[in-house]
């Protein structure tokens, strides 16, 4: 039977020596031996060495064969006479063997740690790399900040050189057309068609602007807006300085700072100057800040009965000049962990105002217009006529915006001489005396008063149907000629049917063939599944749903159900309770709101009812846009034209209701289901009307806000 050794070998202090013995039967062990040479022989005091124990052995033996009865004596010690033939050459040739394999091991060692040192200086190497090409990359970005300056410089040359924005020149091309029309029909003569043509060729914006406007009148229309442009001394452009409390995104909190940012944007891009002034608060993003430092300049403001130091800093955001007023008083106004709802928010935000009608004076800005926002900046307002407009800056002029009419802010008459104002003076039913607390200020009101024109983000009918809005009822009757009903701009950014990375398909008023993927996807999705793509989808929307919504819900349904149209509902957490009660085979509730969700069902309807709610006033803009045929209430919005008056028979868009019963809405809805299943043309035309509109910041809206400005001039 073959014999099977198996050997490990370990580098020990001690020289050994192995001794093959052979047993009959075939069994070969492996003895391992420690030994001391001398006159002896070799092999003499040899003593078997114990391998488990041993703290360097030589060999680690594993025989494997044939059991056999004296198999244990081949692990005996030998002595000297014991020793068989030939046995002492066997030894040194494996102790041969063993020290070519500790030589090739170590040879093994040494190249592995020569590859381990190559490894380490490569690792070096590429960390060296990638910091130069860190270097560079952040070279590469100061040089592209550093073009974009100078690109923005040359812009603004150019601007100056020519009297306005560069612009594109589609408008311009058709208005030197359009010129050769109106001398034809008399509208204008020969020089003043030159006159304007001189203009056109240096890209003046006000040109652009005003006949864009205008484009659609006719020519004696046009004429009239474009001729007092030939004024010689008239003015390029106008200054409009915005204070406020937030900017988005350096400063976000509400709607107020996404609305200052995209109408600045767009203001911008029609030639105006436009700057912001806003508090330095702790919790701002600062990253949102480009080229931010602080000036050297030595600056105070007044409050309290002593005047305090500010710093200021400037910066820009979204390309919009940014001034911020860091206080330094000592109650730390704005070193806080949130924006607004404090205490002393009053303190705050009149200190704020005083600072900065105070900054404007000094540093010689002469605005045409200063933008006010909310309680938080109105106190501008009497502070500017009563304080300011006597000392150089009586060309400005006031637009207060009220996002909101909820936050009116009443306080204590006498805190108005906190920033200088006279309480007695101003605590009267004509100026600041609150109409619900007569022993009060309401400082949103001072706003009203004392600013020269008004505008609102939301609905005029909010500010009565709201908590303290009675308050506001008789102010704002009694300056009804200052208020102007402007919806804001829908952010293409965000709500674009051509480009919404919310939608399944997207499309255009080109191709709508992705509208009715949009439809079939969500009908899918909530399993209705019972009629075919022609039967009208209606959606609705409601973020702050409440209880008081809940029989104009109802009637919703009720209208769907008889007229066999599927309705989708999405709500806030309130609708939980009522979604079981709601939904049937048709209908569907959607439990929380989710703005992916929102874009689908906007995309997907066919008709989207807009209930008059705060936050909602864009809604009929952004169903229009995206192709769906609004149920509205007619003071959303000045832009919807009632598809069933006859006076907006050719550019009608949406299904009016004017008052908020639930029998008027119904009605709404009736109407428009009977036209989308029965007059298909008409709806095409509904929905054409609406999706050619362009209700960006950028389109209908800034033109509204640039007339509003250029009307306050003329005060």
């Amino acid at each position: 039977m073959s014999d099977h050794v198996a050997i490990s070998v370990c580098h020990c202090s001690l020289e050994p020596e192995v001794e093959r013995v052979s047993e009959r039967g075939g069994r070969l062990a492996i003895m391992a031996f420690c030994y001391r040479l001398d006159s002896s022989g070799p092999f003499a005091n040899a003593t078997t060495l114990n391998l488990s124990t041993c703290r360097f052995p030589c060999f680690s033996v594993r025989a494997f064969g044939s059991s056999h009865e004296d198999g244990a004596n081949s692990l005996k010690p030998h002595g000297k006479n014991n020793v068989p033939n030939g046995a002492s050459s066997d030894v040194m040739k494996l102790f041969n063997e063993v020290q070519q394999n500790m030589l090739f091991l170590n040879k093994q060692r040494v190249d592995a740690l020569d590859d381990l040192r190559k490894a380490e200086m490569e690792k070096e190497t590429l960390l060296a790399k990638i910091k130069l090409l860190e270097t560079k990359i952040e070279t590469v970005s100061l040089d592209r900040d550093t073009l974009k300056k100078q690109l923005q410089m040359l812009k603004l040359r150019s601007a100056k050189d020519s009297g306005g924005h560069l612009l594109p020149s589609p408008i311009f091309s058709e208005l030197l057309l359009r010129l050769d029309s109106m001398v034809l029909t008399g509208a204008i003569n020969r020089g003043q068609a030159s006159q304007l043509k001189s203009l056109i060729l240096k890209q003046d914006v006000g040109v652009a602007n005003t006949f864009s406007s205008l484009r659609q009148k006719s020519d004696r229309d046009v004429a009239s807006g474009l001729l007092p442009l030939l004024n010689p001394n008239r003015r390029f452009g106008l200054h409009i300085t915005h204070i406020c409390a937030e900017l988005n995104p350096a400063a976000i909190s509400g709607a107020v700072g996404s609305f200052v940012v995209n109408l600045s944007s767009a203001l911008q891009k029609k030639g105006n100057l436009v700057d912001v002034v806003l508090p330095k608060y702790a919790t701002m993003d600062m990253d949102a800040v480009q080229d931010l430092r602080v000036t050297e300049a030595n600056f105070q403001s007044f409050f309290g009965g002593q005047w305090h130091a500010n710093k200021i800093w400037t910066g820009l955001v979204r390309s919009i000049p940014v001034t911020f007023i860091e206080s330094l008083h000592p109650d730390g106004f704005f070193l806080r962990d949130k924006l607004y709802d404090y205490k002393d928010d009053f303190e705050r935000f009149s200190y704020f105002c005083r600072a900065a009608l105070e900054y404007i004076l000094k540093s010689g800005k002469q605005p045409d217009v200063l933008h006010l926002h909310d309680w938080q900046t109105a106190l501008v307002a009497p502070m500017f006529w009563e304080l300011y407009a006597s000392q150089g800056l009586g060309g400005s002029r006031i637009l207060l915006t009220c996002s909101s009419f909820r936050s009116q802010c009443l306080q204590e008459p006498e805190k108005l001489g906190y920033c200088g104002l006279d309480p007695m003076r101003l605590h009267r039913h004509d100026r600041l005396q609150d109409a619900g607390q007569p022993n009060m200020v309401n400082i949103l009101k001072g706003g009203i008063v004392y600013s020269n024109k008004i505008t609102t983000m939301a609905p005029l009918s909010n500010a009565f149907d709201l908590e303290n809005g009675q308050a506001l009822q008789a102010t704002i009757m009694a300056h009804k000629n200052k208020l102007l009903e402007i919806m804001n701009g829908v952010d293409l950014a965000l709500w674009d049917p051509a480009t919404d990375v919310n939608l399944p398909s997207v499309y255009s008023i080109d191709n709508l063939s992705g509208k009715l993927a949009c439809k079939r996807h969500i009908k899918k999705q909530l399993g209705l599944l019972n009629s075919s793509d022609s039967e009208p989808l209606v959606g609705c929307l409601m973020p702050q749903a409440s209880e008081s919504n809940f029989d104009l819900i109802k009637a919703l349904l009720r209208c769907s159900s008889v007229k066999r149209a599927e309705f989708v509902l999405m709500g806030g957490s309130k609708m939980e309770r009522f979604a079981n009660e709601l939904e049937g085979e048709n209908a569907r509730i959607i439990r929380s709101y989710d703005d992916s969700t929102a874009h689908l069902i906007i995309a997907a309807s066919d008709i989207l009812v807009c209930l008059s709610s705060e936050g909602t006033t864009e809604l009929p803009l952004i169903a229009m846009m995206y192709g769906s045929v609004p149920v509205a209430k007619h003071d959303m919005s000045v832009s919807l034209k009632d598809a069933s008056d006859s006076v907006h028979e050719v550019d009608a868009n949406a299904f009016i209701y004017s008052s908020g019963t639930a029998q008027d809405l119904s009605a709404a809805l009736l109407r428009a289901i009977d036209c989308n299943r029965n007059d298909p043309e008409k709806w095409k035309q509904l929905i054409r009307n609406g999706m050619s509109r362009d209700f960006s910041w950028d389109g209908e809206c800034v033109q509204e806000y640039i007339s509003a400005y250029a009307s306050l001039k003329q005060l």
